[in-house]
């Protein structure tokens, strides 16, 4: 990749990323096990690897990290186990569509959050969006209706959304600390905690396979490529290009096992994805034009401050 851009970088890395996590609902699909056995498996699995990086990182400083926590890291710990609950849950009671739809509203419960919580201030645009993806739900949840236990499935992928979007509001206050640590105590931790309710040992070797790619090996490469990106993009145009896994996602499904998610799920989703989309875009050229005009007047000065010495 040296021949490429920064940004072409940033693109690519981010593109691998979101292809890497795609098949996560399709793996699902050839699960037999519940979604608690699934979370375990998951969970625990993506503790471990994400563990050994922090190992082999911190080495002899290993135990000194994890004695510096702070809220940020206790808070990410508890909801990235909630966050795997909610995910699981919503992806084996409803379609794998209606599920990434639900969780490609996190853009929009980040707003909210800084909004409640931070003090920022939320663009009209982003309430126009909020308005739009709101309509976009109730879409989507109207096809659910009659099918048993496919709405606590979208209220599930919801809720999940909600949890991702507090875990990277976390991340960005406390964007000077290593946040991997908390993640993989997170993963070990939820794994434990589950394993008081479930029989890991009662799994078939065939779910074994299928969770083991899933928490060993999607998640972990997902993740760090993931936040990699943000090294060489700005975070909005990250968020962008995650969109992509909620039309990947239900068409890898669609292809391999035809799982029609509907036409209110279509429907809903299209509605979603496109607000998404376009606040997205519009935020990244008011920033563009902002940049512009700092530049424009810090030149401006230049030239001034020249003239008069």
């Amino acid at each position: 990749m040296g021949s490429l851009s920064t940004r072409a970088k940033g693109y690519l890395i981010t593109a691998l990323g979101v292809l890497a996590v795609s098949p996560d609902g399709l793996l699902t699909r050839f699960i037999s096990a519940d979604s608690l056995t699934i979370t375990f498996w998951r969970a625990l699995l993506f503790g471990l690897v994400a563990m050994t990086f922090v190992v082999l990182r911190y080495r002899s400083k290993t135990l000194t990290v994890f004695a510096g926590f702070s809220w940020a890291e206790y808070v990410v710990m508890v909801s990235y186990g909630v966050g795997n609950l909610l995910f699981i849950y919503s992806i084996t009671h409803t379609s794998v569509a209606n599920t990434l739809f639900m969780l490609s509203t996190t853009p929009i419960w980040a707003a909210l959050i800084a909004w409640l919580f931070l003090k920022e201030r939320v663009p009209r645009r982003t309430w126009v969006a909020i308005g739009a993806v709101l309509i976009g739900i109730i879409i989507i949840t109207r096809g659910s209706q009659g099918k048993e236990g496919a709405w606590l499935g979208d209220l599930a992928g919801l809720f999940g959304a909600g949890v991702l979007a507090l875990q990277f509001s976390i991340i960005r206050v406390a964007k000077s600390r290593d946040i991997l640590p908390a993640l993989a105590m997170g993963g070990i931790l939820t794994g434990l905690v589950l394993s008081q309710f479930i029989d890991p040992m009662s799994t078939s070797n065939l779910d074994l396979f299928f969770l083991f790619i899933m928490g060993a090996v999607m998640l972990p490469v997902a993740s760090s490529l993931m936040f990699l990106g943000p090294r060489y993009i700005p975070a909005p145009e990250v968020s962008l290009m995650m969109l992509l896994e909620t039309i990947l996602g239900p068409l890898w499904v669609w292809l391999v096992i035809r799982e029609n998610p509907g036409i209110y799920s279509i429907v809903g989703g299209t509605i979603v994805l496109l607000t998404l989309a376009v606040n997205t875009w519009l935020g990244l050229r008011e920033d563009s034009t902002r940049q512009n005009v700092s530049r424009t007047l810090h030149s401006f000065s230049r030239k001034k401050a020249d003239t008069k010495a």
